[in-house]
């Protein structure tokens, strides 16, 4: 069986979790976090890349004002006024050899942005960042929905206490 659980029940209510593996049961994270790569200290760069590239970047968890909601879970750390910069199912990591994508809030699509959150910090630093959408991701990479409870309507998200019991 397939347990969807909310990234907000694992990374930021007080219980704790723990998973027993199975070879029937498969548990999928879902949902959205924020984890800021950059802080206030960083305000020249912060502000170039707003006023050059039109990116904010969030400080903190309150920055994030979207309802996206995704299967796997999705880390943002910044947007733009048509959608939002993310690392799938991972936190954002400056040595992670893993692409960010772009997730179009109108459409509800997630493009992979070919850059490296190394790759894209750089590129905005020296000015050559372009925002070129390739290819959309697939269902299989993610299932981007316009809030949680649009969600709900596909998905059964389980609570942690609901497991305690398989």
């Amino acid at each position: 069986m397939i347990y969807y659980i909310d990234t907000s029940e694992i990374f930021f209510d007080d219980c704790s979790a723990y998973f027993i593996n199975s070879k029937n049961d498969e548990f999928i994270t879902c949902g959205k976090i924020t984890t800021p790569i950059v802080d206030e200290d960083d305000s020249n760069f912060i502000n170039t890349t707003k006023e050059k590239y039109g990116i904010n970047f969030f400080l903190d968890e309150q920055d994030c004002s979207t309802e996206i909601y995704a299967v796997p879970y999705i880390n943002i750390f910044a947007s733009d006024k048509n959608g939002i910069y993310a690392v799938i199912n991972d936190f954002p990591d400056i040595e992670s050899k893993k692409s960010i994508c772009y997730i179009d809030k109108h459409a509800l699509k997630a493009y992979n942005l070919k850059y490296t959150l190394s790759n894209f910090i750089t590129a905005i630093s020296n000015g050559t960042f372009k925002k070129q959408l390739y290819t959309p991701l697939t269902d299989e990479h993610i299932t981007v929905f316009q809030n949680k409870l649009e969600a709900k309507k596909h998905i059964k998200i389980s609570k942690i206490k609901d497991l305690e019991n398989l």
